[in-house]
Order: structure tokens, then C-alpha cells, then sequence
């Protein structure tokens, strides 16, 4: 029986017998598809110990003597004769596992035995090597205008065709606009090359587009759906995600033509690079594409995990067109894979710092160019007046102003004499003759001194703290230890008469993240018993349920949110310590504040330990209180306690290095900030904190915060002033010099002097002054946007990887360390770092000799061209792939595009001055009939356009298509669903305003939950994964979302104002219309259908003049003054039947 079915299968009519089977080209996909997945690389899932991928494998005899293949004799063959067995028990494969082979197949695979079994390393995983031109002489006279030809020509002739005729050049002009920038020429553009007589003009016109900006724009949108890029975190709650700077990077990637190995490590690690650019952190976004799940509950780590496996999978698609995922739960059934090494690329991936979190840490904060600008000014600025302090001239008049400036150096300071001194240690604090305080007995790791004091002055101006050497302290003091820092040091008077405090704002605060912030009125009274605050402005840190911050001050004390409706909200979604103030638009003399709570369902408490403040002018607190218990109604604050003293200079007779004194006035009780005394040990020390305004005397209340671990004070004293221009303290070295009578110093000490005084004079204050104000505007400058990178973990916090049993982040199989799968490893290839990370993953996808990243990277350019790759599975290049339809062109390109210095600018210029691209696209009943899809390129591509394009093509033949590049995703019109997400925010947005209602599609806001509709209607994906080849579909929708979605109606409407203002009558105005939109005139009947059309409708809006405007107005607007609003009618609608033609939607 089995001789008897061989010999029927050795059959001229199936094969002939000179053919020669290639495992690659004939074999392989027959196997991949019907006996790899138990006989393939997949050791665990094998099954009778059987391979059938590598030679090896199969030509091995097992246990019982039986070999599957036996080179050169089918008939020997087990494999074989169980595929053309009929007996189902011995069938391969079994019937409930796949269909039979057919008996073509079943007769190529036994002459591949006859012929010797040869295997062969796929074809996708052998380096590519330039294949000789084939030879064309016979070809037609138009032909051959490139290599690429040479290569088609000779498949097609193999198929007995011909090339179709070169294209008219109007359709030239469209079709490479289209392709090259997204959008059509304009008539100006056509013209110009069409009238060019030059023999290069074609080529001239190709650089003519690629130097369009609108180059980069186009080809960006093929990349960001590779990067899964989108302006949402994805998930259920698909919270905002601020992105854009990495569309951005992309877009002025494409433009300045980066070379693409340049552009892959800058995207894979460009934060591993020596001293990395901003862009090239930017470029790092790519993976940080991945989404994030913030909605409560969820495990961050389970979501990290994820996304670490998302940038696996996607970097393999992306640059090596491989399913990698297949790995992710055991090795490949197909392609040579090990579970193993998907984790060995895992690890790599897997030492990011970036976490799920909600922040998207780590972020960096951009800068735009105006603000760089402003920057760079304002450092000039800085450094021209530092240079100027630092080297002062010396001349008579300085020498003089020193002399009387050492006549101000008197001032008279008085001691206050503590009063109930305190250490939170419990150290005790004992009084000395001299009214300083001597710390002794208990010690802790901070501390924090506080008395009271009578003051023996009305107003004072400035304070002096002496710190006092002491035998009794370790090292002779004046610390208690080796060193000391004073964190922070605060002054308040009780006063001698009236609480009132003069303020202009009033600021409520609520520390912590998402709390919640309402209130029902807040009033300030003066000294006059009059509401102040009626007549002021307010704010809140942000706005929630419309309750903006002006319903507390309007009068209304009543607290029911949802009755009085007169309770501010915020928005307690990622508000970080909320706040609300009220500005009194002048200062007052305040006696007290009234704050007024909500008061239904119970939620008073969220007001609990809110801080209550009084700022003046300046915004520096003149008195504040924070209260743990929010009232349940209404609190009364007298605004009694100590008046804060406001610090406005320090200078100190010595300072330790990045710990000076004027860091115990700033605010910040943080241990790094305050003023120390390294190395002056055993030596007494002052500093002098000048006040910005004089305060009152009284009862004084003074604290010294010692935050720093075991750096507390020994002994100190302070003391007070009430001098106009109170002196600084000086540095012991000119402290010395000037306590030495003028006639005794000698000339070095002189010298020191008058380089003092020039650096500290009141001059040098103004310059000092001037630096000061420029560093704060510095600072002010607050980032534009910010975008999320890739930064690695630190050595020491390396993570441990292991396998995931099943794929399930928490099933840990054996440890594994980074590396890269040995079937795909290049030859010399050796990574820079023992433990390879991200850089070295990007060196070897471009090392020269790794077999796939440039075959891979040319056939996208082409499919993107010709609307399907020479590799029609473009994300898939393995076994389960297609071979390609043009092997040596693949290879060809392959390696041209590397050595050119992956060049891609040069590359697409090859692809479309090729006689191929250039061919007509028109399909005869032979080519439909023999090469359907265009596989053999006997013709010109003919490609719909791409979601994005189809929207931007009609806005750009309307003239309405803004050039505004970069920037914030804008809003186009969208339908108002009133729908949300299911754990997040609306889903509708507001439609932009001014051109960003018409940016381009690339701009357009990409939410994972609900991309923007008319682009999802013609196939563009939500971006959840990464997207290597979009699907295509031909759907009634489409034809609704062009007909009358408003953009598209909008884009009628405003060709139609185009056309009515054209000159000539109304046969020049449609030819003008039909050239705007086709790059072409139109044939007679044509012209003739729209004039008909035009007729028809004019007399039905004659007849109905509401509806008339109704089409030529809405949406976008009034009609042009002199306009008769039938005939704008009547043109919108011949305009909206333009858009509509199937030409426009295609490329042709």
C-alpha cells in the first residue's frame, strides 16, 4: 500500500522532475505549519523525542532504530510515510491536530528527501549579502532607472510580464507628495514640476519633498504606533499622560534625516550614552509608551512586570521582526527561541527605575526654546556681575569709602536675658553670668531650643548669635560634640498692645496628597470691624464640580454644598497639598478671621489640621496657626500669638562650606540647611541676621531648631539692635585687621581690607542684590512640559530575574542573568559590559553582521510604500512568516540601506526614483487575474491613505490645514458622548481653539480608551501594544465619517469659499477645485457631472434658503460678505462629493 502511494505521487503534473526543493523557499513553511509545534524547538512540549527544525534532529535514529528522514530515500523515511499514510493511528499529523498534508505538498517534501534532505538556516537568520545585479537587456526603454528594477524585472519576467507604462507626471507629483509628506502638492508645486524640462526634474521634485517638514510629521506616524505611543497611561482609568516631547523627538529625528542605528540606541538607551544629551533622554520615552495601571487596588510590581515584558516583545518587533512573545510562556515552538533567553532580554529590560507609578518617575522636566533662551540671558547676566564682584579696581575713591565704612561698623547691641529656657532632650540650659546658655546633662540626636526674653529695645533690626568657646564642652566648644548647626532660627513678638496683624492675604493650606478642600466662606475683618475680604479676589490650588474659589468670599456663610450651592471644591484627583487664599488687594490691619466650614453629610473632618495664614505684601507670614480639629461650623481667629520676625541678610565670622548662616534663615529646618562651624572649633563665633522690617519689642519668643544628627549648640548667647544700618559680622581675618589702629597695619593686610569692603560694599550689595533677583527669576522658570525616560537602577539595587513559569511574574523558575538568543547572535559580536545592558542590547540589533535589523527596517520603508513589504508578514519573520516575494532585492536594500550609513532620507529617494514606483497603477483583467495583490510590482502602488492622512488630506485641500509643528496634543471636533472611562475622567474633551482645531493627525490627542473616532473608523489602533502593520478595512462607516462627519463637512464648506472666490466662471471654478484636491484636471464628463450637480443643488437652495444656510454655514461660520448663500450651498455640496471621490481617498 505505501509503494503504491508513492508511486502515485510521483507524478510529472505535480512536480517537475528537474526542480530543485529548497528547504527555505519550499519546505520549511510546510513543516512550520503542520509539525513544529510537537516536533519543533520547544523541547518540553516534543513529542516522541522527535525534531524536525535542524537536520540534526531529524536525521537522528531513535531507540528502536527508527530515523524520520533518511536523506536521499523517502521511502526509508518514517516522517514521510506517515504523512501519506492513510491509517489514523499512524497519520502524521494526527487528525485532531491539523489537516493532512495535500498530496503537492506531500510530493514536494518526498522529492526534497530524494534530492538528500539538505536543510538550511532560515533565509531571515543568514546574514544578507549584496546579490549581483541580474542581467536586463531586454527590458523596456523606461526601464531600469535603479537597482531595484533590475530585481523586479527579472521576477517579472520569470512570470512572463511586463511592467505597466510609466505615470503621467500630475499623478507623479501626487502620488510621491503623498508618500513622502502625507498630504497632496499644491497646485503651485505640481505646476513647477510639471513644466520642468530639465532631466532631473523628477529627482529635483523628490528633494523637494523630503525636504518638507511635513516629512518628518508623516513618516513619525508609522513609528509612534511601533512606540505604542499615546497621551494616556492606558488601563481602566486611562488617566492623561504628558508625552508629547517624545513625538516630538521623533518627528525632528525624521527631518534632520538621523541616521537609524543613531536613532535606535537613542531610543533603547540613550540615557547609557557618555554625558547624554536632552534628546536622547527624550528618546528614551519609547519604552516608557508602555502603560501604566493606576487604578486602586492593583499590584505596582504585577504592572511593572507587564510593562518590562510589553518593551521585551516590543523590541523584537520593532527592530528584528520576531514574535518573541511566543517565548514568554516557553520556548518557541517555531523559531529558535529559548524560554531561557526571552528572560535573558527580559533582565536587560528589568533594571529600569521606573515603577507603575502614577508619576511616571522617573520624569524629565523640558524647557522650551523661549525658555532656554530667557535662561541663557539671564546666566550671562549672572556671570558678567559675579566677574565683576570677584576682581574690583582699587583707586582713591574706594580707599575712602572703606574709611568711612569701618565709622559704620559701630553698632550697639544689647543682651536679652533668657527667660524658661527649654532643650526637647532635656538638656538643661543654664543661665551664665555673661546671659549666655550652657548646655549640659542629656543628649540626643537633635534638638531644639527655645526661651523667652524682655526685649530692652522698642523696635528691633537685627539679632547677633554668639557662639561661645567653653572649657567645659568636648573640643572646647562651641558645640557640644565636634560640630554644630543651626538649622534654623525664628524670632516672634507678643508685643506690648494690640493683636491686630497688617496682611493682604489670608491662604488656608491642607497638607498631603488627594486631600479634599471645602469652604464655605471666609471673612477678614479690620481694625473697623469691616469684612475685607468681600472685596478681594480669590484662588484655589485647583477646581472641582464647578465650586471655583470665589464662593467664599461672596457673602454666603452657608454650608450645604449642594443647597446653597456657595462651597468651594477642589479637585481632589492628584491635588498635592491643596490650598486657598484670598488676595485683600491692599494691606489691612487685621483683628481677626472668620473661617466658615461645609457643613452636610458629615465631612467637616476633611478639614482636619488645615493651617490658617496671614501674608503680607510680600508674602512672607506675619502670623499663622494650625489647627488639628476643623470646626463644625464656623471658627473665630483672633489672631493673637507672637508677630514672626522676617529675615532678610545673614553674615557670620565664619562658615563651614555649603553650610552658611543665611541657611538658618531660610525657612528650610531640613538637616543639609544651616549654618556649621567645621573646623573652627574652640573659637568663639557670631553671625548677625538682619530683619527685613522692624519688629516690635516686648515679650520676645525665640527657637534655634538643631536638626543635623548630634550637632547641637554648647553655648551661645543673642543679642539685639535697633541700628538703622546694624553692621554685618565680619570674618575673623578682617575682624582682626580693623580691631588694629589704621597706623599699624601693614600693606598686605591693607590690600585684604579694601578687597573686602569692595566685595561687601553697599555697591557690591546692589550687584549682590542683582544676582539675587536674577536667580529667583532663574528659578522661576518652571519647566514647559515634562516626559518620561529610562534611567537604570544603581549597581547595588540590581533586581533579581528569574524565569516566569507559565508567563506569571509570581510561578519564579531558575535564576537568569541578560544575554541574547545564540541562533541570532551576530558573529563578533561582544558585549562592552559583563552583565550586558540596554546599550549592548542596541549595539547587537545593529551589529553589521545581525541578520534581521536592516532586512527588516527596509521591507517597513517598502510596505509603507507599496502598501505591502517584499516580507508580507512584516511583524513576522520566522518560520510562520512569509518568504520574501523578492529575496535578493530584500538583501539587496538590506544592505544598502546599512552601508549608506542607514541613511533613510537617500533610501526612500532609491525606493520612489526606481522605475518600479514610477509605473502606472492601473489593473487589467491579466494582472487581477495572475498577480491580485500586486506581489510581482507589474504596476504603480494602489494604497488607500492611512487614517491620519485621510483626515489631514482634506483639510489641507480646503486650505485649512494648519503648519503649526510640535507642542501639546490638541482636541479636534469629536462627538460629545458624555462618556467616561471606567475608573477615570470623561472621555470628551473640549475642541481646541484658533489652527489647533486643524493640526495635523499626528498631533491629535491618542487616549488608549477611546482613540479620536474618525481615525479609529479607518483602522487606527488604540496603541495598547505596539503595532508593526495596521489592519485594513472597507466599511459603510467610513463613507459616513467623510460624508458627514464635521470635519470633513467643515472642509467642504471652506473648499467652497476657495473655490467661489477662484476667477472665472463656474466650469474654471470646479477645474480649480478638482486640480486642488486631484493634482489633475478633470475629463470632460467628469466636469460635466459636477456641473450638473452644482445646477441641481443651487435650485433646491434657491427654493429653501434656511437650508441653504444651514449647508454653507455650520459649522464653519458666516458666509464671506458679497457670497449669495444658495451658490455657497451648492458648492459645498459639489466640494463634499470631491472629498468623497474614491481618488482622493487613495494613493494611485
Amino acid at each position: 500500500m505505501r509503494h503504491f502511494l508513492i508511486m502515485l505521487l510521483i507524478s510529472p503534473a505535480l512536480l517537475a522532475a528537474e526542480d530543485k526543493i529548497s528547504f527555505n523557499k519550499d519546505i520549511r513553511t510546510i513543516f512550520s505549519n503542520s509539525c513544529f509545534l510537537c516536533h519543533g524547538p520547544d523541547g518540553e512540549e516534543r513529542q516522541a523525542d522527535l525534531r524536525l527544525d535542524t537536520f540534526e534532529g531529524a536525521t537522528a535514529v531513535n531507540k528502536d532504530g527508527v530515523q524520520a528522514i533518511v536523506p536521499g530515500d523517502p521511502g526509508a523515511s518514517e516522517a514521510f510515510l506517515r504523512i501519506i499514510s492513510t491509517d489514523p493511528e499512524a497519520v502524521m499529523p494526527p487528525p485532531k491536530h491539523g489537516d493532512p498534508f495535500t498530496a503537492e505538498q506531500a510530493e514536494i517534501v518526498r522529492k526534497w528527501i530524494e534530492q538528500g534532505a539538505e536543510y538550511e538556516t532560515h533565509w531571515a537568520y543568514q546574514k544578507p549579502k549584496r546579490p549581483a545585479l541580474p542581467k536586463t537587456d531586454d527590458s523596456p526603454e523606461h526601464w531600469q532607472k535603479n537597482p531595484i528594477d533590475a530585481f523586479v524585472y527579472r521576477e517579472l519576467s520569470k512570470n512572463k510580464l511586463k511592467p505597466s507604462p510609466e505615470s503621467d507626471r500630475r499623478t507623479l507629483a501626487r502620488r510621491v507628495a503623498l508618500d513622502l509628506t502625507g498630504v497632496s502638492p499644491t497646485a503651485e508645486e505640481v505646476a513647477g514640476f510639471v513644466s520642468d524640462e530639465s532631466p532631473d526634474a523628477y529627482e529635483k521634485y523628490v528633494d523637494q519633498m523630503l525636504a518638507k517638514p511635513t516629512y518628518g510629521e508623516h513618516w513619525t506616524r508609522m513609528w509612534l504606533d511601533l512606540a505604542r505611543y499615546a497621551d494616556s497611561a492606558g488601563y481602566a482609568d486611562d488617566i492623561p499622560r504628558t508625552i508629547w516631547a517624545y513625538r516630538d523627538y521623533v518627528i525632528s529625528s525624521f527631518n534632520e534625516n538621523k541616521p537609524f542605528d543613531q536613532f535606535t540606541i537613542e531610543q533603547l538607551a540613550g540615557d547609557l550614552l557618555p554625558q547624554p544629551s536632552e534628546s536622547q533622554l527624550i528618546a528614551t520615552a519609547f519604552h516608557r509608551n508602555t502603560q501604566t495601571n493606576n487604578e486602586g487596588g492593583t499590584n505596582d510590581e504585577e504592572f511593572r512586570n507587564v510593562a518590562v515584558v510589553d518593551r521585551t516583545n516590543t523590541t523584537f518587533a520593532t527592530w528584528m521582526g520576531t514574535t518573541m512573545a511566543c517565548a514568554q510562556c516557553h520556548t518557541h515552538k517555531y523559531d529558535p527561541i529559548t524560554h531561557e533567553e526571552y528572560f535573558q532580554i527580559f533582565d536587560i529590560f528589568n533594571q529600569t527605575q521606573d515603577t507603575d507609578k502614577r508619576n511616571e518617575f522617573p520624569t524629565l522636566p523640558l524647557m522650551s526654546e523661549a525658555q532656554k533662551g530667557q535662561k541663557s540671558q539671564l546666566t550671562s547676566q549672572i556671570t558678567q556681575l559675579e566677574k565683576s564682584l570677584a576682581a574690583p579696581g582699587e583707586d582713591a575713591r574706594l580707599i575712602a569709602a572703606v574709611a568711612e565704612w569701618e565709622k559704620s561698623l559701630i553698632t550697639n547691641w544689647q543682651l536679652l536675658q533668657p527667660v524658661g529656657p527649654k532643650a526637647a532632650s532635656g538638656a538643661t540650659l543654664s543661665v551664665q553670668e555673661d546671659g549666655s546658655l550652657l548646655a549640659t546633662g542629656k543628649t540626643a540626636e537633635t534638638d531644639d531650643y527655645s526661651f523667652s526674653a524682655q526685649s530692652p529695645i522698642a523696635n528691633i533690626t537685627a539679632i547677633k548669635v554668639e557662639l561661645l568657646a567653653d572649657k567645659r564642652l568636648s573640643n572646647n566648644g562651641p558645640a557640644r560634640g565636634h560640630n554644630l548647626v543651626l538649622n534654623e532660627i525664628t524670632l516672634g513678638s507678643e508685643g506690648n498692645g494690640s493683636s491686630n496683624k497688617r496682611g493682604r492675604f489670608v491662604r488656608i493650606e491642607l497638607p498631603g496628597k488627594d486631600r479634599i478642600l471645602h469652604i464655605a466662606e471666609v471673612q477678614a475683618f479690620d481694625a473697623n470691624n469691616k469684612n475685607v475680604a468681600l472685596a478681594g479676589s480669590a484662588t484655589q490650588s485647583t477646581t472641582g464640580y464647578d465650586a471655583h474659589a470665589g464662593l467664599a468670599i461672596d457673602g454666603n456663610t452657608d454650608g450645604d454644598f449642594f443647597k446653597s450651592k456657595s462651597v468651594t471644591h477642589n479637585n481632589s484627583n492628584g491635588d498635592a497639598s491643596p490650598w486657598w487664599e484670598v488676595d485683600l488687594g491692599a494691606v489691612h490691619d487685621l483683628s481677626r478671621i472668620v473661617l466658615w466650614n461645609r457643613t452636610d453629610s458629615g465631612l467637616q473632618p476633611r478639614l482636619d489640621n488645615f493651617r490658617l495664614q496671614v501674608l503680607d505684601a510680600d508674602r512672607q507670614p506675619v502670623w499663622e496657626n494650625v489647627y488639628q480639629k476643623a470646626p463644625q461650623r464656623e471658627l473665630v481667629a483672633t489672631l493673637e500669638g507672637a508677630q514672626i520676625a522676617r529675615f532678610s541678610h545673614a553674615s557670620a565670622s565664619y562658615q563651614q562650606k555649603n553650610f552658611e548662616a543665611s541657611e538658618a534663615i531660610d525657612g528650610d529646618a531640613g538637616r543639609e540647611s544651616g549654618w556649621a562651624i567645621a573646623g573652627g572649633h574652640g573659637r568663639n563665633h557670631n553671625a548677625v541676621f538682619e530683619l527685613s522690617s522692624p519688629l516690635s519689642g516686648g515679650q520676645l519668643n525665640l527657637r534655634l531648631q538643631q536638626t543635623y544628627p548630634n550637632h547641637a549648640i554648647g553655648r551661645f548667647r543673642i543679642l539685639v539692635t535697633d541700628a538703622a544700618k546694624p553692621a554685618p559680622a565680619l570674618p575673623e581675618d578682617i575682624a582682626s585687621i580693623i580691631a588694629t589702629p589704621q597706623g599699624q597695619r601693614d600693606r598686605v593686610a591693607a590690600a585684604k581690607l579694601l578687597s573686602y569692603y569692595a566685595k561687601h560694599s553697599p555697591e557690591a550689595k546692589l550687584q549682590e542684590q542683582k544676582i539675587a533677583q536674577l536667580r529667583r527669576q532663574l528659578t522661576n522658570i518652571k519647566p514647559a512640559t515634562t516626559v518620561p525616560v529610562m534611567r537604570e537602577l544603581d549597581p547595588g539595587n540590581r533586581r533579581e530575574t528569574h524565569i516566569h513559569l507559565r508567563g506569571s511574574y509570581l510561578s519564579h523558575g531558575p535564576k537568569v542573568t541578560a544575554g541574547f538568543p545564540k541562533d541570532f547572535s551576530p558573529e563578533g559580536f561582544t558585549p562592552a559590559n559583563e552583565t550586558p545592558n540596554r546599550l549592548d542590547l542596541a549595539n547587537w540589533i545593529l551589529h553589521e553582521n545581525n541578520p534581521l535589523t536592516a532586512r527588516v527596517a527596509t521591507n517597513r520603508f517598502w510596505e509603507k510604500i507599496f502598501g505591502i513589504g517584499i516580507v508580507a508578514t512584516s511583524e513576522e519573520f520566522g518560520s510562520q512568516g512569509e518568504v520574501p516575494s523578492h529575496p535578493d532585492l530584500l538583501d539587496w536594500l538590506a544592505v544598502e540601506y546599512r552601508e549608506s550609513g542607514w541613511d533613510t532620507k537617500k533610501f526612500l529617494k532609491l525606493i520612489v526614483t526606481s522605475a518600479t514606483y514610477q509605473q502606472n497603477s492601473h489593473v487589467t483583467s491579466e494582472l487581477q487575474a495572475i498577480d491580485p495583490a500586486n506581489r510581482l510590482l507589474a504596476r504603480g502602488p494602489r494604497v488607500r491613505l492611512s487614517a491620519e492622512m485621510v483626515r489631514d488630506q482634506a483639510l489641507a485641500v480646503a486650505g485649512l490645514l494648519s503648519p503649526k509643528m510640535y507642542g501639546n496634543p490638541v482636541h479636534p471636533p469629536q462627538p460629545d458622548m458624555g462618556l467616561r472611562a471606567a475608573f477615570g475622567g470623561g472621555i470628551d474633551w473640549k475642541t481646541s481653539k484658533g489652527e489647533d482645531k486643524y493640526r495635523r493627525g499626528i498631533y491629535t490627542t491618542w487616549r488608549r480608551s477611546n482613540p479620536y473616532p474618525s481615525m479609529a473608523t479607518f483602522d487606527a489602533p488604540n496603541r495598547e501594544v505596539c503595532v508593526v502593520r495596521r489592519s485594513k478595512s472597507n466599511t459603510p462607516l467610513q463613507a459616513l465619517v467623510t460624508l458627514n462627519d464635521p470635519v470633513f463637512i467643515e472642509a467642504a464648506q471652506a473648499l467652497a469659499r476657495r473655490l467661489v472666490k477662484h476667477s472665472g466662471e463656474l466650469e474654471q471654478q470646479l477645474s480649480h477645485g478638482f486640480e486642488l484636491a486631484l493634482s489633475r484636471t478633470p475629463a470632460d464628463k467628469e466636469l460635466q457631472l459636477l456641473k450638473q450637480l452644482y445646477n441641481e443643488s443651487l435650485s433646491d437652495y434657491q427654493a429653501d434658503p434656511s437650508q441653504a444656510k444651514e449647508i454653507a454655514t455650520k459649522p464653519i461660520g458666516p458666509a464671506p460678505q458679497g457670497v449669495e448663500l444658495p451658490e455657497l450651498a451648492a458648492m459645498t455640496v459639489v466640494c463634499n462629493v470631491i472629498l468623497n471621490l474614491d481618488e482622493l481617498l487613495m494613493k494611485r
